[in-house]
């Protein structure tokens, strides 16, 4: 008799814990399933924010100034490890004007190429991505160690100066760009960023004339 009210009690306890556990794992379950939602919605909202910045420029010698960048910085490193093997291999022979000259050389080849080389590559706009919705372009260029920097700006931001510099088309924010009307998807772009889209001014200048009377 005892025996087998142990046995309707276990089976009773068996019968509370078992929904328990499985409520407990429902649960859980519906739990993450909620997280994988509103992950997915996370990663889909930020898909559909880089998907609305539609590409109105890309500058056609972007992978041969990257390639270029990367032969010097390279050969740089390269320049740098090698300089103690040659100042040493260049005391032993024992001139000083050999010294100094293949100092030069290595320090020209390590040191100067590369940043002439980022002087007239910085400024290259190798792509230009536009969002309507706030009417912002982002301008992307190369900085010295390869990586891309990213410039925000509006059409009012933008200067062309009446003398253009060396391989400057405009000035956005202060920063010099470079870029190609060409190389645009479509002309209106180009003429909006350069300002070609505002009425033209055709007053070339105040007569003294004119002052005089106004005074």
């Amino acid at each position: 008799m005892i025996r087998i009210c142990q046995r309707n009690a276990s089976l009773h306890i068996k019968g509370l814990i078992k929904p328990a556990i499985f409520e407990g794992s429902s649960i859980k379950s519906a739990i993450i399933s909620v997280h994988g939602i509103n992950s997915s919605r996370n990663f889909a909202s930020k898909v559909n924010q880089e998907n609305e910045l539609e590409r109105i420029y890309y500058g056609p010698l972007t992978p041969q100034i990257k390639a270029v960048k990367i032969f010097s910085v390279s050969s740089s490193a390269a320049g740098l490890a090698a300089q103690p093997i040659i100042i040493r291999e260049a005391t032993t022979i024992g001139s000083t004007s050999l010294l100094v000259a293949l100092c030069s050389v290595v320090g020209f080849f390590t040191f100067v190429t590369p940043l002439l080389l980022h002087l007239i590559t910085k400024k290259y706009v190798t792509e230009i991505h536009y969002d309507p919705k706030t009417l912002t372009y982002k301008a992307t260029t190369i900085n010295f160690f390869l990586a891309s920097v990213q410039l925000d700006f509006k059409a009012e931001d933008v200067v062309v100066p009446d003398i253009p510099g060396m391989f400057t088309t405009m000035v956005a924010k202060g920063k010099p760009l470079f870029i190609e009307a060409r190389h645009f998807t479509h002309p209106l772009y180009y003429a909006k960023i350069m300002g070609y889209d505002k009425p033209l001014d055709f007053k070339l200048g105040v007569n003294k004339d004119d002052d005089d009377k106004t005074s």
